[in-house]
């Protein structure tokens, strides 16, 4: 599931990035990362299903930035799990950054295309 949200972000913009953007990166650009393992089912002492979570960040210099909305959408119609976690100023940068949190099912430590 972690690849399809990386396909969906790519359908939006090629400026896509994991962990970190390079320092030359031209707004607007996401960067999306995992953060961590989200619910879990288990049957007889072993982990049967589980949901990755995740953030999508977008980095931005309009209030009102098209990729924000696109973002959304995407998620929406693709009908993964997510929320609106922040919205900040980042004064160093001089960047608006929006932040989504999501979750998909569980992948085993797989290898992602970005």
């Amino acid at each position: 599931m972690m690849n399809e949200v990386v396909q969906l972000l790519l359908g939006l913009t090629d400026r896509v990035y994991h962990f970190e953007a390079p320092e030359n990166a031209a707004p607007p650009y996401i960067v999306w990362q995992e953060i961590g393992q989200g619910e879990i089912l288990s049957g007889d002492d072993s982990q049967d299903t589980y949901a990755t979570a995740g953030t999508i960040d977008i980095f931005s210099r309009n209030e009102k930035e098209s990729l924000v909305s696109s973002v959304y959408r995407a998620l929406n119609s693709a009908y993964i799990s997510f929320f609106k976690k922040s919205v900040q100023y980042e004064p160093d940068t001089r960047l608006i950054h929006t932040e989504y949190e999501f979750d998909v099912l569980g992948e085993d430590g797989g290898e992602w295309q970005v």
